[in-house]
């Protein structure tokens, strides 16, 4: 009965976990450890949400981990793990003890924008402050590329060693609308280790984990999944 039980019990574990990969950059960052797609972002052209999970390993320095650019448009999108994010070529800063990032801790990071809108930037579900944000008309340029792990400062390159991000990501997506706080926060407070409705996903994790890899980067498996196997089969549940 009780082996039974047990089985029964892992089954539906399972069910409620995302059985994904997670991203590791390494800790020593260089211009060689990036993923590179040519994303259909049509259906983000007049706005959008990107969230993930990030665990950072350095909050001393401004590191990036979604850049997407094209031609000379390289902050089209640029996403940071500490201070800075950029949209259509305006970047801003975040400040605030609400905007921190500690070393070593997941967090849920968003930001958000349609057009007419100012950029919004969350934190487990609080909106935090951006210096100067202002609204911002005009739509999405299409045909250019995303880099996840460098800051582009031309469209597929320029990289700098010192704004590599440097860590862990998982379930990296991009929305294909304006997320609203209330849709945030339910997605944060499913936790980490729950799936992601695909059904206003405009890009999703994994295709990002199918993406042209180049240099060190890690994909280990889901350390949700491995830690409820574990206590399963140990009888600990």
């Amino acid at each position: 009965m009780a082996i039974l039980l047990k089985v029964l019990l892992l089954q539906v574990t399972l069910v409620f976990v995302t059985p994904s990969e997670i991203l590791r950059f390494p800790n020593v960052t260089s211009v060689n450890d990036y993923i590179t797609l040519k994303p259909d972002f049509s259906s983000i052209q007049s706005g959008f949400t990107v969230c993930s999970w990030v665990k950072s390993s350095s909050s001393d320095r401004d590191s990036f981990y979604f850049s997407y650019a094209k031609g000379s448009a390289h902050n089209t999108i640029l996403v940071g793990s500490s201070r800075t994010h950029c949209l259509l070529s305006k970047c801003y800063d975040r400040y605030g003890f609400s905007n921190i990032l500690l070393p070593g801790n997941w967090y849920y990071q968003c930001i958000s924008w349609k057009s007419g809108d100012k950029l919004r930037h969350y934190i487990n579900a609080v909106e935090g402050s951006l210096k100067n944000s202002v609204a911002v008309g005009g739509s999405m340029t299409l045909g250019g590329t995303l880099v996840i792990g460098q800051d582009q400062d031309k469209e597929g390159g320029g990289f700098a060693a010192n704004q590599a991000y440097s860590g862990d990501l998982y379930e990296l997506n991009v929305f294909k609308k304006q997320l609203s706080l209330a849709e945030i926060s339910e997605l944060y407070f499913k936790g980490r280790c729950a799936s992601v409705d695909q059904e206003n996903v405009a890009l999703s994790w994994s295709q990002i984990l199918s993406g042209a890899r180049h240099g060190n980067i890690k994909a280990l498996h889901n350390e949700c999944v491995a830690a409820d196997v574990s206590a399963l089969l140990s009888g600990s549940c």
